[in-house]
């Protein structure tokens, strides 16, 4: 029954499409011809000028013979067709097809000829012999004032129409077989009767991509391939969810475990360095060296734990005012800025509301602004800049650092990943960075500020407003 209900519907739209397809070609097979016979026109009309003074001189010199002859050759070969001027009594005195048509004939029994002849443009189509095949034509006459000094007949085969036609009409098979595919789509929809499971399995998987791994299908009755169908999807979530939950586990379970160790590490290294005497400075330095490794080590585990307690969640996206997080930051840091030598400065927007979530923006700009102040010298400035771009709230942080390149500015937000072994931290900053800001709808990236030196860090936020 089904596949009868589409069968029908889909013969009965291809029938008028097809219908519609044949009155609408005839239509544009007809103006098409039109156009052309009338650009035609236009341009023996624009060569009868041309030729007007070469016919009108009782002795015309043979170099202005030659010009013409060599114009209207280069006209018909970028037209693809075949030129033939005449004189007041028919008789051709240039040519394009000096072979096929001779300078010197008599072209008086061409009906379009002996009609341009007495002041009147032709068009039509007629059988040639020469060419076996419908020739096109159009003959207008060479006037001045009252004078009929000649006439100009321009012809080429209907194959140049033809062409022009399937170029113009290529769009309505397009059209007919969209028409198809549409009645097709239009009788499943009105046929479906599994629109409705379907449309809720969607629903269900929107939201596990989204992060809720408890959703689930019903089980309700219906045909066969929806119930399987349900019944795969139920399971796919089911041990997607205990997957997501034992990554989750573990995650969680190792930072927490390495975290007591290395604490308890660091206890201990601590209380050994105060028992040393004081004269044993090289034990002293090792020791904090030691420190300093177990601190980054922390560092490394709670930046772990951070990222593994927000993958696979959506943050609650609420309105924040950028610039007025941007300003603060900026007085906050700024004592710190000065110790160093560097100048901090805000510009920009008194407001700028965007989408995030709470706590993201000042997370980024604080990291981008302690990156800044890491690598800038003393006596450089920092910038951040909050400005708005089409439907984005845009914060950069601009330092005149020791720069990036472009290749080392997109793999900066990778976890781990450091410019050199020299530099310090734990190569996971940018790359929470990024994770929030993607929780939130926001991107981030880097830029080299110029050539020599400097950074530009941005982070976009969707405007609020």
């Amino acid at each position: 029954m089904r596949k009868l209900f589409l069968a029908s519907l889909l013969g009965l739209s291809a029938t008028i499409a097809l219908g519609q397809g044949f009155v609408t070609y005839d239509y544009v097979v007809n103006t098409e011809q039109r156009n052309v016979i009338t650009e035609f026109e236009r341009d023996a009309f624009v060569l009868g000028g041309r030729v007007e003074e070469f016919l009108s001189d009782p002795a015309p010199l043979d170099s202005a013979r030659t010009a013409l002859t060599t114009l209207i050759t280069k006209y018909a070969d970028s037209k693809e067709t075949e030129v033939i001027i005449t004189d007041a009594q028919g008789i051709a005195v240039l040519t394009s097809n000096a072979v096929e048509l001779a300078v010197g004939d008599d072209f008086t029994n061409r009906p379009e000829i002996a009609a341009a002849l007495v002041g009147n443009v032709s068009s039509g189509e007629r059988w040639s012999d020469t060419l076996q095949s419908n020739l096109v034509y159009v003959a207008v006459p060479i006037i001045s004032g009252s004078s009929v000094y000649g006439a100009v007949r321009l012809s080429f085969p209907h194959g140049g129409i033809d062409a022009a036609v399937a170029a113009q009409t290529q769009f309505l098979w397009w059209v007919a077989g969209a028409a198809i595919v549409l009645s097709l789509i239009v009788s499943w929809l009105l046929s479906g009767v599994v629109i409705r499971p379907l449309r809720r399995i969607e629903q269900q998987t929107n939201a596990l991509a989204a992060g809720d791994f408890s959703a689930r299908l019903p089980d309700t009755k219906g045909t066969t391939e929806i119930a399987t169908l349900t019944a795969a999807f139920n399971g796919m979530a089911d041990k997607l969810q205990s997957l997501i939950r034992q990554q989750r586990a573990f995650a969680s379970d190792a930072s927490h475990q390495l975290r007591t160790p290395l604490t308890a590490l660091l206890l201990r290294l601590e209380r050994a360095r105060d028992a040393l005497p004081k004269t044993a400075s090289v034990a002293r330095e090792r020791i904090a060296d030691a420190e300093s490794e177990v601190e980054r080590l922390n560092s490394i585990v709670e930046g772990l734990l951070a990222i593994a307690r927000s993958e696979g969640r959506a943050g609650t996206i609420e309105p924040v005012d950028v610039a007025v997080v941007a300003r603060d930051r900026v007085e906050s840091w700024r004592p710190l800025a000065e110790e160093r030598g560097i100048t901090m400065a805000f510009d920009g927007l008194e407001s700028a509301v965007a989408r995030a979530i709470p706590s993201a923006p000042e997370h980024i700009i604080d990291n981008y602004i302690d990156n800044a102040l890491a690598h800038s010298p003393s006596g450089t400035a920092v910038l951040v800049r909050v400005r708005r771009t089409g439907s984005d709230v845009i914060v950069e942080v601009i330092d005149a650092g020791s720069g990036l390149t472009a290749e080392q500015c997109e793999r900066a937000f990778d976890r781990f990943w450091r410019a050199d072994s020299t530099t310090e931290g734990t190569g996971l900053g940018l790359a929470i960075v990024k994770h929030l800001a993607e929780l939130g709808g926001a991107t981030v990236s880097l830029a080299p500020r110029s050539r020599d030196s400097g950074v530009v860090a941005s982070v976009s936020f969707p405007s609020a407003t």
